[in-house]
């Protein structure tokens, strides 16, 4: 009895914030044995003393559990924070190279777009080139869920090869350089300068039959397909110019 009731003075003590210990409850024990109505009072001080003692011992062992437990959670938190602050500090790390990756090929890129522009402004008076739209060019390719994108894998690595290339940023420094060297530059319709037969105008998709391959399937006319579309651009740019003349 004793001991159940020191063991529920304790509990209520420790829920309340307040600490109860063996010399505390000891003390109590006179007014205790006074007010005995169980019986109390044929137990000797000594055998219950001993059970507040006992007492003791298991409160501070569950208080050393709950320490421990309390100081296992605080650690484990620390290891968590610490581990953020690690996976933090790399993503930084990695962010940091990236970003010097992305300028260093920015600079090579305009490095090459300069001297190649530098080169054909040197060589020629009259430079034709497409008008392209990088922007609309590189557009996403997955579309939109009214309008899903076609040929997905195909747009997208085309797209990657127009920003590889530079192509905008190197018709924006061939403009800059051929109007300061006095130089012509014509944009033209690139539409179908890729299917048009250069020497009989037959226009078809079946005539580039790769890549690097025309076919003309009118007069059979064969040539490399860059070089085709470039004869059908540099004429086109002629015609541009000339309609601007007599205009």
């Amino acid at each position: 009895m004793l001991y159940n009731a020191a063991l529920e003075h304790r509990r209520t003590a420790y829920r309340t914030g307040v600490s109860v210990r063996y010399g505390d409850q000891s003390g109590e024990l006179k007014d205790i044995r006074a007010d005995d109505q169980d019986g109390q009072g044929r137990w000797s001080f000594s055998s219950q003393q001993a059970t507040l003692r006992r007492l003791d011992k298991a409160f501070a062992a569950f208080f050393a559990r709950v320490k421990a437990a309390s100081a296992e959670r605080l650690a484990a938190a620390q290891r968590g924070l610490a581990r953020k602050k690690r996976g933090s500090k790399r993503r930084r790390k990695a962010v940091a190279r990236v970003a010097a990756l992305h300028a260093r090929v920015g600079r090579q890129r305009l490095d090459s777009a300069h001297k190649a522009a530098l080169a054909l402004v040197r060589a020629y008076d009259l430079i034709v080139h497409e008008d392209l739209r990088v922007a609309n060019m590189t557009r996403s390719a997955s579309g939109t869920v009214e309008q899903p994108g076609r040929n997905v894998a195909a747009k997208s690595g085309l797209n990657r090869s127009i920003l590889d290339a530079g192509w905008g940023v190197f018709l924006s420094v061939l403009a800059d350089k051929a109007e300061s060297a006095g130089r012509e530059l014509i944009a033209v319709e690139p539409r179908n300068t890729s299917r048009t037969c250069s020497r009989c105008g037959h226009c078809a998709p079946e005539n580039r039959r790769t890549q690097a391959a025309f076919a003309c399937t009118a007069c059979g006319h064969t040539a490399h397909a860059d070089e085709n579309a470039a004869i059908n651009i540099l004429r086109a740019g002629l015609a541009l110019r000339d309609a601007a003349k007599a205009a």
